[in-house]
């Protein structure tokens, strides 16, 4: 470990604040907080933070509704940019002092809505400068599940795929890095104005959820382009209905749940479809893969994703940039808005 009289000793962040009224916006969930910085056990590294985005996740989080134990009272926020200031993590902790990192947040302790973030050296992976503070504060959830649901549908011989809520970051990720691979995607929307976004970054069909004969044009979609993989992040009845239009043999690929209800079950299927179509249901996590997989596959990936950003491939929309007086009302607005881009944090702004 480094030692340094220089190094912060106080962080500044934003922590949980747990209440079960479910009426509450994102913003009464959260509560500006100083407190003292921990020490880095081995492994870790200290990073000052310059920018972290909001993601559905996050919200999901503040709820108390995620896959992870709400920690009350600890920094929320899942991903983000910094600068590694010290190590307590052999060579590879001493070889990243001074670089520019993004940054994963260590499940179980505070998250990365702060001045300064503690996380593992393996959840850090350098960027390139090509990158911005902002960009490469988004590389890891939104891009890098993008890369792995269209590896996982080519894994699984799909020549086009059908996604759900498809304006989000995830899905605008899917349809371009699908178009590079010759995969098609047939993209469905809640609203009209997304309708041309996606069409011309290269949906060959975009459905509208809301209209009378959205279920009768999806079949006819998923027949035409031989659709055989749904990547999921919408959950409850959207699963069955939308692979109701699906061929037999069809998989659906659960990657989050963007219902509203939040009920603690949270998905459905048909058995029906399950035993005499030979439907498919898997999930996805991005923080499991990482967990799992060898360091490099986590490198490669991370590579990947960068040459993509660096080829336009991958462009995480922004809505705003903020500090802490203005996050409360930008987060709000996120909440409500999510296909008008990203809200990032600069927390050191």
């Amino acid at each position: 470990m480094t030692s340094s009289t220089s190094l912060p000793t106080i962080n500044t962040g934003l922590s949980l604040k747990l209440n079960d009224d479910q009426s509450l916006p994102s913003s009464a969930r959260i509560a500006l907080l100083d407190k003292p910085l921990a020490k880095l056990n081995k492994g870790q590294v200290l990073v000052k933070m310059l920018a972290s985005p909001v993601n559905p996740s996050d919200l999901v989080y503040l709820l108390g509704k995620y896959g992870l134990a709400p920690n009350n009272g600890a920094y929320v926020g899942f991903e983000g940019c910094g600068i590694v200031l010290d190590a307590n993590a052999g060579l590879y902790g001493k070889w990243l002092i001074g670089k520019r990192v993004a940054v994963s947040a260590q499940p179980g302790i505070d998250g990365v809505w702060a001045k300064y973030a503690i996380t593992k050296a393996n959840f850090c992976l350098p960027v390139r400068p090509s990158l911005s503070d902002e960009q490469a504060a988004t590389i890891i959830v939104n891009p890098c599940t993008s890369v792995c649901l269209v590896d996982r549908a080519i894994a699984l011989k799909a020549k086009a795929i059908v996604i759900n809520a498809a304006a989000s970051q995830v899905g605008k990720g899917v349809i371009r890095y699908a178009k590079m691979l010759g995969i098609k995607t047939i993209a469905t929307v809640r609203s009209e104005s997304n309708v041309e976004v996606l069409t011309k970054l290269g949906a060959v069909c975009v459905l509208l959820t809301t209209n009378d004969d959205f279920s009768e044009k999806l079949r006819l979609a998923c027949k035409e382009f031989k659709a055989t993989v749904l990547l999921d992040s919408v959950a409850a009845e959207d699963t069955p209905n939308l692979l109701k239009a699906m061929p037999n043999n069809a998989t659906a690929i659960v990657y989050g749940r963007l219902t509203e209800t939040f009920d603690p079950v949270g998905g459905l299927f048909s058995v029906a479809d399950v035993i005499f179509r030979n439907i498919k249901i898997e999930g996805f996590w991005l923080a499991k893969y990482i967990g799992d997989a060898k360091p490099w596959q986590v490198i490669s990936l991370s590579r990947k994703v960068q040459k993509l950003f660096e080829q336009g491939i991958f462009q995480t929309d922004i809505y705003a940039s903020v500090n802490f007086d203005d996050f409360p009302a930008a987060l709000d607005h996120y909440a409500k808005h999510k296909s008008d881009g990203k809200v990032i944090l600069k927390p050191n702004a």
